[in-house]
């Protein structure tokens, strides 16, 4: 009896001893997979030239990969064929729209108004590009220059051949705020920032335009008659973004084309403000547009993080060649904050329509609710926009 108690105790022993050594090593093992994913991140983020295959920055390319469970910590390289993206594409098409908006905002600030009619038709024509035309189409487009930076592009290759693009692009869905941490995130925040604030500054001359053309009209007799039908002219208004002008498939074919980069030269080039100020007729007394070159770099207002994640977010499922009919592309899309401040716009112009008297005060409302107003809208996403713009008027 007493010869059994001294080998249950013996086995009891050597159980806790075996416990103890097998806990100790899968402690070990932990601590050496932690250490593993640290470096594999830190690998991630400072990705080497010569670890990477830098794709073509002219192509917008991705590959398919098969994600293994050993993804996290052992890096993949993909043989597949590159895929493209077409005019045909959610978030082109989408920016089609952007670009139907920009071409109206050059086509009437290049015009000298002559006729009630004529001004009537730019209201009408600026008044079909509603919150829900203007914020997609600008989100879209913002998407595309992203698209530009090559380091961004790179970026997220890179982490595709690491991890697998499956596992890149369930991290992505599950939340946009991902893809501010792909390499090149930054430059591709400071493009995206940079062009809005070109737009920004081009809507804002043109409705400086319409301003002045309103105290120029007062000289004219035709823009002194009464102006009526106001009824009508609100009716026309508000259904006016039921028709929204036809996209045009040469612009989209640009906008998917690898130089949409040069679709638009940037704004605060010398030799593209010359130009269109030259196509506007603005002269010495624009000298007011030159200070927009004298921005300090645009950084981004705080909260609007969510907008900028959404739009890289796009870019990205884009070069992950994800499938156009996915939901997200829609939902990212939309820009509730700059949908919403494009619409209250819109109540102020009803307003100011319904107030006016006479034909030159179309002029005044086209230029503060349709263009400066909406000008502002855009340039919210930069930090103080507001407060620089207030100063230049």
């Amino acid at each position: 009896m007493r010869h059994n108690n001294i080998k249950t105790l013996v086995i009891i022993a050597f159980a806790a001893m075996s416990s103890s050594l097998y806990a100790q090593d899968i402690k070990t093992n932990d601590d050496q997979i932690a250490d593993e994913v640290l470096e594999t991140t830190q690998q991630m983020r400072e990705p080497q030239a010569d670890m990477v295959e830098i794709a073509d920055p002219n192509l917008v390319t991705s590959s398919v990969q098969i994600v293994t469970p050993q993804t996290l910590t052992q890096p993949q390289t993909s043989h597949a064929q590159p895929a493209h993206f077409n005019s045909n594409h959610i978030v082109v098409r989408t920016a089609g729209r952007w670009a139907n908006y920009h071409a109206s905002v050059n086509r009437w600030g290049s015009k000298n108004i002559s006729s009630a009619e004529e001004l009537e038709t730019a209201m009408i024509d600026f008044a079909s590009y509603d919150g829900a035309n203007i914020a997609p189409g600008w989100m879209a487009v913002n998407a595309l220059i992203a698209l530009q930076v090559p380091e961004y592009v790179e970026g997220i290759r890179f982490w595709e051949k690491s991890y697998g693009r499956a596992l890149v692009l369930q991290r992505v869905h599950q939340n946009p705020m991902a893809s501010m941490q792909f390499p090149g995130s930054d430059k591709a925040k400071a493009a995206i920032l940079r062009a809005s604030r070109s737009d920004s500054d081009k809507v804002l001359l043109v409705g400086q335009l319409f301003k002045e053309q309103a105290y120029s009209m007062q000289k004219k007799s035709w823009a002194n008659k009464k102006q009526g039908g106001k009824d009508l002219r609100l009716s026309a208004i508000r259904l006016s973004p039921q028709s929204p002008t036809p996209l045009n498939m040469q612009t989209l074919q640009a906008l998917a084309a690898p130089g949409i980069s040069t679709l638009e030269t940037p704004y605060h080039s010398e030799t593209a403000k010359a130009s269109f100020l030259s196509a506007l007729k603005l002269g010495p007394r624009a000298a007011w547009a030159n200070q927009s070159a004298d921005f300090d770099a645009p950084k981004l207002t705080p909260g609007r993080e969510a907008t900028i994640s959404r739009i890289l977010g796009l870019a990205a499922l884009m070069v992950l060649s994800e499938e156009p009919t996915h939901p997200d592309f829609r939902h990212w899309l939309d820009d509730i904050e700059l949908r919403e401040c494009i619409d209250w716009s819109r109540v102020h112009l009803n307003q100011c329509v319904a107030a006016g008297h006479f034909v030159f005060e179309s002029s005044f409302c086209i230029a503060e609710h349709q263009l400066k107003d909406g000008g502002q809208c855009i340039g919210d996403i930069i930090a103080g926009s507001r407060s620089k713009i207030s100063k230049m008027h």
